[in-house]
């Protein structure tokens, strides 16, 4: 039996328009189950571990960047290995990904926005469903942050598809849905980078512009589906 897991994270709130949050992002990481990425999970364990972190470490990226949470105490050079550990394993790992962007100045916030992100999603499902009718089983992976989504992921999935199911998860529990959470932070990172509105801690991070196209987003387009 063919199984697709698709791990879905979002960037952004259906909150109204602000300058500081201007884009609703949301991220599906796809995995056929039929490729075994376990060598490439046990490797990043094992640079987590090495690292000095317990090797089940969730990865929260944005927190990461800031030296927030969890990183607060955590120097410089630590959290970028941490973050290449993860970006590591998405760019080893047999995936591929969808990210879609909803402009927050232009289509609104709430029921809006809501309506906007249902129209491409659903869009994008229909337009690939040949390729999604190849699998006997789709289990959608969310952690259930926020109740909108929610809703959006089943209303859209359900309504094109037959043959799928819903798991909530914790961000622990799959590194796969850590990488989804990567995927988000890197997508809005560089559509800051194009707006010229980077923060000073996403700006020391990534060192420089050119090494921030060059090192991930460059990379990240390669698996986009």
């Amino acid at each position: 039996m063919r199984e697709l897991s698709i791990f879905c994270d979002e960037s952004g709130d259906f909150g109204p328009y602000d300058h500081h949050c201007p884009y609703y992002i949301l991220t599906l990481v796809f995995h056929d189950q039929s490729i075994d990425i376990s060598n490439e999970v046990s490797l990043i364990e094992e640079k987590v571990s090495n690292l000095g972190f317990d090797s089940e470490t969730a990865i929260h990226t944005a927190p990461l960047i800031r030296r927030e949470s969890e990183f607060i105490s955590i120097p410089m050079r630590e959290r970028r290995k941490l973050f290449d550990a993860l970006f590591s394993l998405f760019n080893h790992c047999n995936i591929s990904f969808q990210t879609f962007v909803v402009e927050k100045r232009e289509f609104g916030s709430g029921d809006s926005l809501a309506e906007r992100l249902a129209k491409i999603m659903g869009e994008f499902l229909r337009e690939n469903l040949e390729y999604f009718q190849g699998f006997d089983r789709i289990v959608v992976y969310y952690d259930k942050g926020q109740k909108e989504i929610t809703r959006t992921l089943k209303i859209i999935f359900s309504s094109n598809m037959s043959n799928v199911e819903f798991r909530i998860v914790q961000p622990n529990e799959y590194r796969l849905f850590q990488v989804a959470d990567l995927v988000c932070t890197l997508e809005l990172v560089g559509l800051k980078r194009v707006d010229k509105a980077m923060s000073s801690s996403e700006k020391d991070f990534f060192i420089s512009m050119n090494r921030l196209k060059k090192i991930y987003l460059r990379k990240l387009e390669r698996k986009r589906f």
